[in-house]
C-alpha cells in the first residue's frame, strides 16, 4: 500500500533523523575459502537484534555458532524486505530474524532450533483497546506494520481484512501512530522498547494492548542452495554448543532479552 503524500511529508524529517546507508557490505577479517564463507543479508532496523550495521544479538549468536563449526560471515546490510528478496533468489546464503510460520517455511529452509523468541503486541495512540487478538479487530481497521515483517500465522490469515500501512522504519511507524494516521500498530516489544529508551525526546510512547504473537526467530537459508542443509545443521550444532558452555545465556542477558520457552501456537482458521 502506498502512503499518502500527507503521511510521507509528516514522517520525512523523522525518517531523515534515523536514516543511514541502504546497503553495506562487511567482509570477514581474514581470507576464507568459499566453502567456509556464509553470505548473510543482515537486516538494518531491528535493534537490539540487528542494528544499522547488521550487528546485535542475532549477529553475535550466528557468528559465534557458525565460527565454532569453522565458518565465517560476510554481511550485506539491507532493509528486511530486501534481505528476504536477496535470499529467496540465492543472491545471499541466508538472512536472520525470520519468524517461523507457514509462508516462511514454504519459501526458505529454516534450521531446527530458533535463535530466540520475540513477542509482538498491539499498540494504540492514547488508550489500549480490549481486542484480545488481531482476529477481533474490525474489518478495514487501519493497521500499521513494518514492510515485509512477519507477525504470526493468525495475522497472515486476517491481514486481508485490514487497511495496511507498511513502512520501512520503526520511528516512522511510532510517529504515524502518535499522529493518529493508523488506528493500531504492531510492534515487537523489545524493539519498541529499544527505540523509546534511546530517543525519548523525539518518540512518543504508545499504549500497549494485547499480545499479538510470540515468534520463534530463525535464520532462513536459500531453499535451493546446495549448502543450505549443511549450513542449517552447522548452525543448530553451534547454537547447542553455545547453550552448553553458557555463552548463549550471557549474550541474551547482555542485550536484555529473555530466554523464553518455546510456544506451540494453535492452528486458527481464517475468518470467513
Amino acid at each position: 500500500m502506498r502512503l499518502s503524500l500527507a503521511i510521507g511529508l509528516s514522517c520525512c524529517l523523522l525518517f531523515a533523523f534515523f536514516s543511514h546507508a541502504s546497503m553495506r557490505l562487511t567482509a570477514p577479517a581474514t581470507p576464507v575459502s568459499a566453502d567456509l564463507l556464509v553470505r548473510i543479508a543482515a537486516e538494518d532496523n531491528w535493534p537490539p537484534f540487528s542494528d544499522e550495521y547488521g550487528h546485535g544479538l542475532s549477529y553475535q549468536l550466528v557468528n559465534a555458532a557458525l565460527a565454532s563449526q569453522g565458518y565465517q560471515l560476510q554481511l550485506e546490510v539491507v532493509p528486511y524486505a530486501r534481505a528476504l528478496y536477496l535470499t529467496a533468489r540465492g543472491k545471499t546464503d541466508a538472512l536472520w530474524n525470520v519468524t517461523g510460520q507457514a509462508n516462511t517455511r514454504r519459501d526458505y529452509l529454516l534450521h531446527q532450533t530458533p535463535l530466540f523468541l520475540a513477542s509482538s503486541s498491539l499498540y494504540y495512540r492514547e488508550q489500549a483497546q480490549t481486542y484480545r487478538s488481531v482476529a477481533e479487530l474490525p474489518d478495514r481497521t487501519v493497521v500499521g506494520v513494518m514492510l515485509g515483517y512477519e507477525y504470526g500465522d493468525l495475522f497472515e490469515q486476517h491481514k486481508h481484512r485490514f487497511k495496511l500501512v507498511e513502512v520501512s522504519s520503526h520511528p516512522q511507524l511510532i510517529q504515524l501512530l502518535a499522529q493518529g494516521k493508523v488506528t493500531v500498530a504492531i510492534f515487537f516489544d523489545d524493539v519498541l522498547k529499544w527505540y523509546l529508551q534511546r530517543h525519548p525526546e523525539v518518540l512518543v510512547a504508545p499504549k500497549r494492548g494485547a499480545l499479538n504473537h510470540v515468534s520463534e526467530i530463525f535464520v532462513a537459508f536459500y531453499k535451493e542452495g546446495r549448502r543450505s542443509p549443511q549450513l542449517a545443521q552447522a548452525l543448530d550444532e553451534g547454537l547447542a554448543r553455545l547453550r552448553r558452555n553458557g555463552e548463549y545465556q550471557r549474550l541474551l542477558q547482555q542485550h536484555q532479552v529473555a530466554d523464553r520457552p518455546r510456544v506451540r501456537h494453535p492452528v486458527v482458521l481464517a475468518a470467513q
